[in-house]
């Protein structure tokens, strides 16, 4: 089954030069009200193993190596100049691609960090272990709902869905420019129903159920907006996988029971156009010049 098209797509391309659209997964402390940014970010990566019994084997200095002549290793240097311009600690964690099914709270995963010594340095840890890292960096227990996912972006993902310590959310897209400072942070919205999309952009899903999705989001927005001095805007980009039609929404101000909209692009329709000349489009209503 077709996943649908790549948002990213709609945006990088037009981007102007030394401009990037990065994504990873960030954390908030949600005892606190509103939920307050942690400096930890991930930047998550799988392993695939043709066996399970091949992770019982000291496997870290060829994923070490793997992991550095890869274009993982790039986006990470790029990724954590960013983070060091806003004050987060950036590690890699590298995650078993094998059956839900198979994982165990002793499953290893291994975390891939800058040392003392300025190089990278991996460790290998279980999944127990990042349990309780997840809830360190998020206040305490973190549940995504009662049936947990059915579809992650990995593995180790679907099987903490259904404990109290759930992988942390991730920025879709975060428009950084040539000095290393955001721009904009992007949610990407996939509408896969027959109803219209009109239907279904953010006031039916805020505050429920995607109200934390959206409180963590202005929480990192917020920080850079803080760091930035100057506005930072949130942006939503709805597309349906049942007709070429995309829509963007800028968030105005998050309520406790409503979202205020600053900007709708209204229905801007794709169809037959190439994802070049879409990203032009959206770049123009991002107000990025070029």
């Amino acid at each position: 089954m077709s996943c649908g098209p790549d948002p990213s797509d709609w945006i990088a391309p037009s981007l102007p030069v030394g401009w990037r659209l990065l994504s990873f997964h960030f954390f908030v402390d949600w005892m606190q009200s509103p939920p307050h940014l942690a400096n930890r970010v991930w930047l998550a990566r799988q392993v695939r193993f043709e066996h399970e019994s091949e992770m019982a084997k000291e496997l870290e200095s060829n994923l070490l190596n793997m992991f550095n002549q890869s274009d993982d290793r790039n986006c990470f240097d790029g990724l954590e100049d960013v983070c060091r311009k806003y004050s987060h600690d950036l590690s890699a964690m590298i995650l078993p691609d094998i059956p839900v099914s198979v994982i165990t709270e002793q499953t290893p995963i291994w975390v891939i960090r800058r040392t003392e010594n300025a190089d990278l340095g991996i460790g290998k840890y279980s999944v127990n272990s990042l349990k309780k890292a997840i809830q360190f960096h998020s206040g305490g227990p973190v549940k995504v709902g009662t049936k947990g996912l059915t579809y992650g972006t990995s593995a180790v993902e679907c099987f903490l869905s259904g404990s109290d310590a759930a992988f942390p959310g991730d920025a879709d897209g975060v428009v950084v420019d040539d000095q290393n400072q955001v721009r904009c942070v992007i949610e990407y919205k996939k509408h896969t129903i027959g109803d219209a999309l009109d239907n279904h952009l953010i006031n039916r899903y805020y505050p429920s159920p995607d109200g934390r999705k959206y409180k963590r989001l202005e929480a990192l927005r917020l920080h850079y907006e803080r760091v930035n001095q100057s506005p930072t805007p949130l942006v939503i980009v709805y597309f349906s996988t049942r007709e070429p039609v995309i829509r963007l929404q800028e968030i105005d101000r998050l309520n406790d029971d409503s979202v205020d909209i600053r900007r709708d692009s209204g229905n801007i329709n794709i169809d037959g156009k190439h994802s070049n000349d879409i990203s032009k489009q959206v770049i123009q209503w991002l107000g990025i010049q070029i």
